[in-house]
């Protein structure tokens, strides 16, 4: 994409999103674009562009109302078996559809990045990675146990960040009593083989 089409199309998703969201998260979705470019900065030079139109789009259904969601969920992915028991993710997969609809230009990279910012998926493509590991480690975030870590190992390693935040969001779910999505359970475990087994060809190497 030319630089300019990439700002004028960034300056037309801003005015989009810009009556669709509450202002606590337009200036959340603006830190995980911050974020998103400085990991595809180390991770993927070439995509940076790309980073910042997933980041500003993947909470763009977040404010819209939950049966709504659900309604978008099953006109743009019937397959999902979507429900509301599990209503955090569904403006995630809701906010896909909407993006591609009113963005058709956009690569499909880009829409599995907003649909599964919130889940993350097995064998996610380095831009999913970057969005769902931004959009948990975004600078505004109140100071939890284990976020310095998690942003510093990011920067070193975006696999290994990746774990931490599965594995941190995992037990956070939990601790309120809420089950895991079987999706994100897949996820995890995915991983957790993918490092033991890049480990294993390290110590083998």
């Amino acid at each position: 994409m030319e630089y300019s089409d990439y700002l004028s199309l960034r300056e037309d998703i801003l005015s989009w999103l810009k009556p669709r969201l509450k202002e606590s998260r337009y200036q959340h979705t603006l830190r995980v674009e911050q974020l998103s470019v400085s990991l595809a900065r180390l991770y993927a030079p070439k995509d940076y562009q790309s980073a910042s139109i997933a980041a500003l789009l993947h909470d763009n259904a977040k404010n819209i109302a939950l049966d709504k969601q659900l309604k978008l969920c099953e006109k743009y992915y019937p397959d999902m078996g979507l429900t509301m028991d599990y209503p955090s993710i569904l403006h995630a997969f809701a906010g896909a559809g909407e993006a591609k609809t009113h963005y058709p230009e956009i690569s499909d990279d880009i829409v599995n990045a907003i649909c599964y910012h919130t889940t993350g998926r097995p064998g996610m493509s380095t831009l999913e990675k970057i969005i769902y590991c931004a959009d948990y480690a975004e600078p505004g975030r109140e100071l939890f146990p284990g976020l310095e870590e998690t942003r510093n190992r990011l920067m070193k390693d975006l696999d290994l960040g990746l774990i931490m935040i599965l594995n941190q969001t995992a037990e956070y779910v939990v601790g309120r009593g809420k089950a895991i999505h079987p999706l994100t359970i897949r996820t995890i475990r995915y991983y957790h083989d993918y490092i033991s087994n890049h480990e294993s060809e390290d110590q083998d190497g």
